[in-house]
């Protein structure tokens, strides 16, 4: 599958900044292409980011003092904003565990702890605080991924399949230098 320029672009932009601020107004210069599948899903992914970004930025009490009702939202909507939100928390320390080497972006769109680095501590953080860091990055990091399955339109059951690839792709470019990814094929090799 060819990577196109608009895909990193759009994968460093929704990524790096958390889901939050920078999804609204996301300008992109297409290079190269995309498959339909990966734009529609890019399309979900930037349309989840702003659905966040509405319900963030409601307010609360209304023009007279009153308390406002918050927009309708389904639970997959709530929970779907909260994974985001967590990642976004979490997003320092799961950038320095990549590039410290202990765990890995797999090619499925979850962090896989490396076997040989499984030992390691990294500065400030436990052996068990990276591992909790890494499951909760990987379960919301499958709520995001579910969701994206469920809400882009006219989705197979095969292409349900390749969501994961498609969010692994969008991982894979926002790694920092030194993060292990996970090809394809299975191999790995340090970008």
């Amino acid at each position: 599958m060819q990577k196109s320029y608009a895909c990193a672009m759009l994968a460093a932009t929704l990524m790096s900044a958390g889901c939050a601020s920078s999804l609204v107004n996301v300008n992109l210069n297409v290079v190269g292409e995309q498959t339909a599948l990966e734009k529609q899903v890019l399309g979900t992914y930037k349309s989840l980011g702003e659905d966040l970004m509405i319900y963030s930025s409601v307010r609360g009490v209304d023009e007279s003092g009153s308390l406002k009702t918050p927009p309708p939202a389904t639970d997959s909507q709530r929970a779907v904003s909260a994974a985001m939100r967590n990642r976004e928390y979490n997003r320092d320390d799961i950038q320095r565990i990549l590039a410290a080497g202990v765990a890995g972006e797999s090619n499925d769109g979850r962090l896989v702890t490396r076997k040989e680095a499984a030992t390691e501590t990294m500065d400030g953080l436990s052996r068990d605080q990276v591992q909790k860091l890494i499951e909760e990055e990987n379960a919301d990091r499958r709520i995001v991924v579910e969701r994206l399955a469920a809400t882009t339109p006219n989705l197979t059951n095969e292409q349900r399949g390749q969501v994961g690839s498609i969010f692994a792709q969008l991982n894979h470019e926002i790694a920092p230098a030194g993060a292990w990814l996970q090809n394809t094929d299975g191999s790995w090799r340090r970008k």
